[in-house]
């Protein structure tokens, strides 16, 4: 009997505390049977622990991999793993990541584009493969694909279902073909992918922190279960990246439950459009803790879904510091920025918003809320 197979990675610093992230918000919403398996993945630098030291390496280790990437690979095999050894033919893969979970499962789709899913006995190649994904580029990927499927006999399969919220990615290495000077590497397939047959993306409005830009998915994609047949009639991708009101976390949840009614609306909207394709959620759950629907003498209360509840600001004194950092023109999203030698100072840039992008009907209604002091009027955003 074909079943769900969920995939759940969390951003950094995000970890199964009292302050529930939306990845966290979701796990518990879900039907966990035999019929829906779930994985969840905190990300790096959450795993708890009682000693003040070890809570500040685990903050630095986030942090580092936050800058640099450093454990995307563990993230990503972990996962492929578990996919390795509940995967059977039929089955409907959904992926949900926040932040820097959210990259985690764009390339673990990716990887299971180029080079596809080994069986259980083969999971000591796993490493092997991984490494090959990440040398690849999307001009060669047929032939290393090709070469997997035919000495490894991987299995080939679709993600019927990708959801992230707000994903950032910084993949930082020593290059071999740059005499391994530090560089940004981007990795094939985490932007377009046709083994995703459903995608979207929650982004943030106001997010302006130089390491939190947004890594957008390519709108117009087609749907291709097998990279190795030309299908001119291919069915086009079903994708829809929508904008939010709030900072990185106003959109990924982490805050604290009194402080999440922001957040609440990409969650909300989230799991309808996976319910829609066929995700299976505990109905009484999600009407409490989700639509904030808490019942009489209940000892725990959640807020609802609320356009103009409290925005945040992601922008503390650290991270003011390193906005004064130069920062590679390659990176600017505003051209009318002024810039010297090829490098500008971000000084809290705006995200660019295309007049064409799709913005969240909260977002109009906080636009036009009484209640906000002072106003909710976006740089970025049209006040229309």
């Amino acid at each position: 009997m074909p079943k769900n197979i969920i995939i759940c990675c969390d951003g950094t610093g995000n970890e199964i505390k009292e302050n529930l992230s939306n990845v966290l918000k979701l796990f518990r919403v879900l039907n966990k049977n035999q019929s829906q398996v779930v994985y969840y993945d905190p990300g790096i630098g959450t795993i708890s622990n009682s000693s003040a030291w070890a809570r500040l390496k685990n903050h630095a280790k986030g942090i580092f991999g936050l800058a640099t990437g450093y454990g995307l690979d563990d993230n990503v095999l972990d996962a492929y793993k578990f996919l390795m050894r509940h995967y059977k033919q039929g089955d409907k893969i959904f992926l949900f990541g926040f932040s820097r979970g959210a990259y985690s499962v764009r390339v673990l789709a990716g990887f299971l584009n180029l080079v596809g899913l080994l069986d259980p006995a083969k999971e000591n190649l796993c490493g092997y493969a991984l490494t090959a994904y990440k040398q690849s580029s999307e001009n060669n990927d047929l032939a290393i694909g090709w070469r997997f499927q035919n000495i490894l006999e991987t299995r080939r399969v679709t993600i019927h279902f990708m959801g992230v919220w707000d994903t950032v990615a910084s993949i930082i290495i020593p290059r071999p073909d740059r005499f391994y000077i530090p560089s940004f590497q981007a990795l094939p397939y985490t932007k377009t992918n046709p083994a995703v047959r459903t995608f979207r993306q929650a982004m943030a409005i106001d997010e302006k922190r130089r390491m939190f830009r947004l890594y957008p998915w390519q709108a117009d994609q087609k749907f291709k279960p097998n990279p190795f047949i030309k299908d001119k009639n291919a069915e086009a991708q079903d994708s829809k990246q929508v904008w939010f009101a709030g900072v990185h976390s106003d959109i990924g949840g982490g805050y604290p439950e009194a402080d999440s009614g922001l957040a609440k609306i990409p969650l909300q909207w989230m799991i309808d459009e996976a319910v829609e394709q066929g995700l299976q959620i505990k109905a009484v759950i999600y009407k409490r803790l989700v639509l904030g629907q808490n019942p009489a003498n209940s000892l725990k209360t959640y807020v609802a879904p609320n356009p103009e509840a409290k925005q945040h600001d992601s922008m503390n004194a650290v991270w003011k510091i390193l906005e004064w950092l130069p920062k590679s023109d390659f990176a600017k999203e505003w051209p009318s920025r002024p810039s010297k030698f090829g490098m500008y100072l971000p000084l809290g840039e705006p995200r660019f918003i295309n007049e064409d992008a799709t913005i969240h009907p909260s977002v109009k209604t906080r636009q036009s809320g009484t209640e906000l002091d002072p106003p909710y009027r976006p740089v970025n955003l049209s006040a229309e």
